[in-house]
């Protein structure tokens, strides 16, 4: 059975045809007399008789007639029985298939209905679907229509199958519709007549967008059709006329047959009589009573119907209806077109662009929009959010800064501040960064500083919500006019794509909005398309919607709740639908801000103080000593962490490392490294990350104050720095005496430092440097190093230097394993880029000092004039042996040089010259570490007797001195040596060279 009504849809449309009405069963034939079966007892007692001769054998021969005319009679009751059982189930099936019918038939009257309504339902469908065609039908009453339920015709006709067949085929109380393009006429009673036709404009009205289609009524008894948004719509492409012959004649009565109109007109009219009505309308419906009429349509037999009437007083209220509708729907008729082009300074002038002391929190009114009936005022204040939408080239970014300009003009810096963001390079709001209201315009933002913003964003509200607290008042506009707090508007361009990029600032968004009202903060944010990417908290609060063209139709329905913004045109940007906040869209044009209305605009505050910054700049990419101030200063000369600056220490105790970026606070620190409270400090960072350049700063600002002698850097010679290690470690041990006038000491590259020196050193060196980190918090010098990684250095002097200024590290790990917080690394972070205490820092720079020219360190010539014993390890002693013959023989004396190489002689003889002692004639005994070592007892009388030098390193010390103390350092085995005199320490001396 197919079963769908004209304009149904849905899975029910369809179906399959019911079965055949049962039929009625045939009668069955009487049943015969059942002969043989009579007969056949006759002939079985007959033949008992004749063999047994028994006379009681023929008594059997009655009972063959009795049982045969027995078997008849219930043949007949039986057949009787069977008829009707079978009427009964026919006339079930009858009803089963009569009950289906009428089912089936109230399901597509639903449809039907459904899918034709009457104006008066219409009416109570919300907001109607408007599209941009006539309606092809229009529904005109309720009558008999055809079914589409579908019955198996049987193969014979029967009265009461064929009546159900009919009653299938017709619907009862169905929508009654005809094609409105032919033109209808309403004859009959006027006022019928009239009721009818007010039906079916209703249905135009309620189906038809007002932007395509006009309604042209005849006479006073239609002036309510003037109240419909498709009255007064020049340019649309569909015309309907309401003819109504009766007003015709009444205000002219020659007119009367005069009916004239287009052709492209639809004409629906009233008369009384048919003869009246214009030529060639395609259906006419006579009203003859308020439930009865008939339909005529051309080329068919009248069918009665039951015409739909609606009141004057409905059709008024139902017009009413649709003009509200579509005027918040932004295409309600409007007084006069839009224009074309507005400039911001004819909406402002002339008090527009004049300073006010914007005394009053209460509004922020701007006026930058032009509509139908004039210029259009928005307050923010209202909103409190707004949220703006519109594809590439609709003018966005103009409006944007109309707004921003306009709401500039209105108020004052210390009454309205904006924070303009950018996400599409920076050159949307390049034209007001120069207003005086700009607080802050952030062109960009990386990955680092996306979590800065959600702080800074936060904090301001923190700050709002102190302020408030302190005024007693609860919202800002009963904030106390002395109080600086202006309302702070936050405008995003591209917000779609911040989000995308960057999904934790959403929560400060949504913060924002769910407390900016109360605390004057205010959200703008313009995208191309809102819909779906601003939170639903966040629209929630968003009162005020403009959408400029949209490429799809859901995207304006979300923003402005129609879908007019699509059908905007391209070639007018600026061109926008506006809800100001009270649910009712019309549409307007933007303004455009000039150079020289937004130049008017600033001048008109250039006197006026800057507004406070809730989001500082990040921090330079490069500090010197000499600008601190300058970075922690604001343009008054008072920093930012509300300190009077007086030079890099800022008049407190303590050496200024750099400068912390604190965006929880909205303000810069100065990092400040007290050595007496904070003990020794350690820079830590990856090569080239500027540790040399901070420690080098440290230095500077000790010097500064101290003078040049108050700083030894432990970067010389290797035998320099032991030597001023080994002065300040005694000084530190002692608590005071020879370095009282050091104040710092500076050790750069600590992990890497004493690499190269021999064991004992290195390990001595150590020790030095943890006893000077430990004596800093008494009264010793400050100790500042530097190292790639903490963990190279001794566990000692690890905890010892407690205090860490960390810089960029190659890796996050690294970062994390030094005590720093892996979220403020950045790879790519310049020199000096660091953090302290958890806040992201810059420290500060200075340049290295030259290098010293030579890499020696100062050490007196060696002298063996006088020496009458002198005893030699050395490395070399081949060469060194030539040396000493050579010096010896320029000598007044000469002098005799014995080589213990030589053999048992020449011990011999190194024995007897040391046994003799001192001598005219100067001997000099050489060999290496493991001569002097088999010549033990050679070796303790010249330990005794004898001047000792060493030309090799520590082995051939230990093989020839035997000391328990470490010598000086040596610089260079081969230029340098160690002389000990009897009793006298090692002291460092240059070697010949020849």
């Amino acid at each position: 059975m197919a079963w769908s009504h004209d304009g149904c849809r849905g899975a029910r449309a369809r179906g399959t045809a019911l079965a055949q009405p049962p039929t009625e069963p045939a009668r069955p034939p009487r049943p015969g007399f059942p002969w043989i079966a009579a007969a056949a007892p006759v002939a079985g007692a007959f033949a008992i008789w004749a063999i047994t001769g028994s006379a009681l054998a023929l008594a059997f021969a009655a009972l063959g007639p009795l049982v045969a005319l027995a078997s008849m009679l219930d043949a007949r009751r039986s057949a009787r029985r069977d008829r009707r059982a079978h009427t009964r189930e026919r006339l079930a099936a009858l009803q089963r298939l009569r009950d289906e019918i009428a089912r089936r038939h109230d399901l597509e009257r639903a449809a039907a209905w459904s899918a034709a309504p009457t104006a008066r339902a219409l009416q109570g469908r919300g907001v109607p679907a408007w599209g941009p065609n006539l309606p092809g039908r229009v529904v005109v009453g309720s009558g008999v229509v055809a079914s589409r339920v579908a019955i198996e015709r049987a193969q014979r006709s029967e009265p009461d199958a064929d009546d159900l067949l009919a009653v299938a085929s017709r619907l009862t109380d169905a929508p009654v519709r005809v094609d409105l393009r032919g033109g209808i006429g309403f004859v009959g009673p006027i006022a019928l007549a009239r009721a009818a036709a007010r039906a079916s404009v209703m249905q135009v009205a309620a189906t038809i967008d007002p932007s395509a289609c006009i309604l042209r009524p005849d006479g006073d008894a239609w002036a309510w059709v003037d109240e419909l948004p498709h009255a007064t719509r020049p340019g649309s492409s569909v015309r309907v006329r309401i003819v109504d012959r009766v007003e015709e004649s009444r205000c002219d009565p020659g007119r009367a047959d005069a009916a004239a109109s287009e052709p492209s007109e639809t004409v629906l009219a009233v008369a009384e009589q048919v003869g009246e009505l214009p030529p060639g309308v395609g259906a006419i419906i006579r009203t003859a009573t308020t439930r009865g009429g008939v339909l005529h349509v051309d080329g068919a037999r009248p069918e009665p119907i039951r015409p739909e009437y609606l009141s004057e007083a409905e059709a008024r209220e139902a017009a009413g209806r649709l003009a509200s509708i579509a005027r918040r729907a932004g295409i309600a008729a409007s007084a006069r077109a839009l224009p074309e082009r507005v400039e911001l300074g004819s909406l402002l002038e002339p008090a527009g662009l004049a300073p006010r002391d914007g005394a009053d929190r209460a509004r922020l009114p701007a006026t930058f929009l032009a509509g139908g009936s004039g210029p259009v005022e928005i307050d923010l204040v209202a909103g409190p959010h707004a949220i703006v939408a519109g594809t590439s080239g609709s003018g966005k970014s103009e409006l944007l800064v109309a707004w921003i300009t306009a709401m500039a003009a209105a108020r004052p810096p210390d009454r309205v501040a904006f924070l303009l963001v950018d996400f599409k390079g920076g050159a949307a709001f390049e034209p007001v960064a120069g207003l005086p209201h700009v607080a802050g315009a952030v062109t960009d933002l990386d990955e680092d500083e996306a979590q800065r913003a959600v702080t800074s964003l936060r904090a301001e509200l923190r700050h709002r919500e102190r302020v408030l607290a302190d005024s007693g008042a609860r919202e800002i506009s009963a904030v106390p006019p002395s109080v600086v707090l202006p309302r702070l508007v936050v405008v995003i361009d591209e917000f779609q794509a911040m989000i995308e990029r960057f999904p934790e600032l959403g929560s400060a968004v949504a913060d924002i909005a769910a407390r900016g009202r109360s605390l004057g903060v205010h959200l703008i944010l313009s995208a191309q398309r809102p819909n779906g990417v601003v939170r639903e908290q966040v629209s929630a609060n968003c009162g005020i919607r403009m959408s400029l063209r949209v490429l799809q139709r859901a995207d304006s329905v979300a923003v402005v709740g129609t879908d007019a913004a699509a059908h905007l045109d391209p070639s007018r940007p600026g061109r926008v639908m506006v809800d100001a906040g009270d649910a009712r869209a019309v549409e307007a044009q933007s303004a455009l801000a000039d150079p020289d209305t937004i130049a008017a605009v600033a001048a008109g505050y250039a006197g006026a103080g800057p507004p406070r910054r809730p989001w500082l700049d990040r921090l330079p990419a490069r500090i010197g000593v000499d600008d601190v101030d300058a970075v922690l200063s604001d343009a008054d000369g008072v920093r930012s962490d509300g300190v009077r600056s007086d030079g890099p220490s800022g008049g407190s105790a303590g050496l200024v490392l750099g400068v912390a970026d604190d965006p929880a606070e909205q303000r810069r620190r100065p990092v400040r490294w007290s050595p007496g409270v904070d003990g020794a400090l350690l820079v830590l960072g990856s090569p080239g990350s500027g540790r040399s350049a901070l420690l080098e700063a440290i230095a500077v600002q000790v010097e500064r104050e101290h003078g040049p002698g108050a700083v030894v850097r432990l970067d010389g010679p290797p035998g320099r720095d032991w030597d001023r290690l080994t002065t300040l470690r005694e000084a530190a041990v002692a608590a005071a005496g020879a370095a009282d006038e050091v104040r710092l000491v500076v050790a750069d590259d600590l992990d890497l430092r004493f690499a190269g020196w021999p064991d004992e050193h290195r390990f001595a060196a150590l020790d030095a440097v943890e006893d000077l980190a430990r004596a800093v918090r008494r009264s010793g010098p400050a100790l500042a190093a530097a190292a790639t990684r903490a963990s190279a250095l001794p566990p000692g002097l690890r905890d010892l230097l407690a205090t860490h200024a960390l810089l960029r590290h190659a890796t996050r790990a690294d970062l994390v394993h030094a005590g720093g917080d892996g979220g403020l690394h950045r790879g790519d972070a310049p020199p000096g880029s660091g953090q302290w205490n958890g806040l992201r820092a810059q420290f500060l720079h200075a340049a290295r000092p030259p290098a010293p020219a030579s890499d020696l360190t100062d050490a007196p010539a060696l002298r063996l004039d006088g020496a009458a014993c002198v005893a030699i390890c050395s490395a070399r002693p081949g060469p060194d042996a030539a040396t000493i013959a050579r010096i010896l023989e320029r000598g007044p004396t000469g002098g005799e040089a014995i080589r213990l190489a030589d053999g048992p002689e020449a011990v011999a003889r190194a024995t007897a010259a040391f046994a003799r002692g001192p001598a005219e004639v100067p001997v000099a005994v050489i060999g290496d570490g493991e001569a002097w070592t088999s010549n033990w007892a050679l070796a303790a009388t010249a330990r005794a007797r004898a001047h000792l030098i060493v030309h090799g390193g520590p082995a051939e010390y230990r093989a020839l001195v035997r000391s328990s103390g470490l010598p000086p350092l040596l610089d260079g085995h081969r230029d340098q040596c160690w002389s000990v005199e009897p009793g006298e320490p090692a002291v460092r001396r240059t070697w010949p060279t020849g």
